[in-house]
């Protein structure tokens, strides 16, 4: 068994009462008696509402037990995904079975899970070096994953060839959202919204029919001969620098099939928002680093482009307004607008340099 430490990307942060605490150890103990180890003491990690994840210190190191927050049958395709890219020597934290030589036990409504536990330190975007290695480690880690099959009777979770119901389904709610907004006359927000809709839905709209006549059908009809598994939640939170020097990608609970550049527009647009001007030295140098390891073709790009186009941050920060009820500032949807703005110009230029 490997002495090893899986970082852990945390939730929002909850604070236990020591009568939570203890009894997330004694669940831990009593969960833990399905694994032939030895077990020593017991660190509550992570005690949330979503994932819970214990340190489990035993005679030959620690190891982690965590357990998985999903549906059932999702648990299980990410569970046999992640033991599949371990055995066949990705750099994932590899499964320890339990004593009837299974990849999980199930307790109640819930599957838990021991994994290798991978000493190291999370990555920094703002770190040039750490940025190239995180983008690489995607690479790879799409690469990795290139041949996984589930076992019989484990459901396949894809999102190859949806991507265009997503689009419609999302500017559905933002044109919902309009007759809340409406019933807000004195908030400044909703005020806003109204004022900036209708540009952001036309975008929207357009980037759909983009996608449609793009190379992005046919390159799921490839893909589905030999589908490659995206993260989905892939990011400095998610990976570490092992003490092998090397990137370890961690918490796959939410892994499906999928174009690879999915990983790639959610790690690179949330961080490109970060400043009013567009760094296209800084888009180019991820994009340089995930092809050192796996390059696009121009048609693939086109179809990264488009989907970079489609209006994300603006929605989910509406999102968060009209459907979690969060008091958010007028200044947070002026600033989700003009990045759109910025990012459409500069995703065109791109798509027309492309050609």
């Amino acid at each position: 068994m490997e002495n090893e430490m899986l970082n852990i990307s945390l939730e929002e942060e909850y604070v236990l009462t020591p009568e939570e605490e203890a009894k997330l150890r004694d669940l831990a103990a009593v969960i833990m008696e399905n694994w032939n180890v030895s077990v020593q003491d017991i660190e509550v990690i992570q005690g949330g509402q979503m994932a819970l994840v214990w340190k489990i210190h035993t005679t030959e190191g620690p190891i982690c037990l965590k357990r998985i927050h999903r549906p059932e049958k999702k648990a299980l395709f990410s569970i046999n995904a992640q033991n599949y890219l371990a055995t066949n020597g990705a750099r994932v934290p590899g499964i320890i079975r339990n004593n009837r030589d299974e990849l999980y036990t199930k307790y109640g409504p819930f599957l838990f899970v021991v994994y290798d536990w991978i000493e190291g330190r999370p990555f920094e975007f703002t770190n040039r070096d750490d940025l190239h290695m995180i983008m690489k480690g995607l690479a790879e880690f799409h690469q990795w994953s290139k041949g996984y099959v589930p076992p019989e009777g484990v459901p396949v979770f894809k999102k190859l060839g949806r991507w265009q119901n997503h689009y419609i389904k999302r500017l559905q709610q933002m044109k919902t959202w309009k007759i809340a907004a409406a019933e807000l006359p004195d908030d400044p927000f909703s005020q806003l919204y109204l004022a900036e809709i209708d540009s952001v839905l036309t975008v929207g709209q357009e980037t759909l029919e983009r996608l449609l006549n793009s190379h992005y059908k046919t390159w799921v009809t490839e893909e589905l001969a030999a589908p490659t598994l995206c993260h989905q939640d892939y990011g400095t939170g998610n990976t570490l620098l092992g003490l092998d020097n090397d990137i370890w990608i961690i918490d796959l609970d939410t892994v499906s099939f999928d174009l690879p550049i999915r990983d790639l527009r959610k790690i690179i647009i949330p961080l490109m928002d970060t400043t009013t001007n567009w760094n296209t030295e800084e888009f180019q140098f991820m994009l340089d680093a995930y092809e050192t390891m796996s390059p696009l073709t121009k048609e693939q790009k086109e179809v990264m482009f488009i989907d970079m186009l489609f209006p994300y941050e603006f929605y989910d920060i509406a999102r968060e307004k009209y459907v979690r009820k969060t008091d958010l500032f007028v200044e947070e949807l002026q600033q989700a607008f003009q990045y759109e703005h910025i990012k459409t110009i500069a995703l065109n230029e791109l798509l027309a340099d492309n050609t």
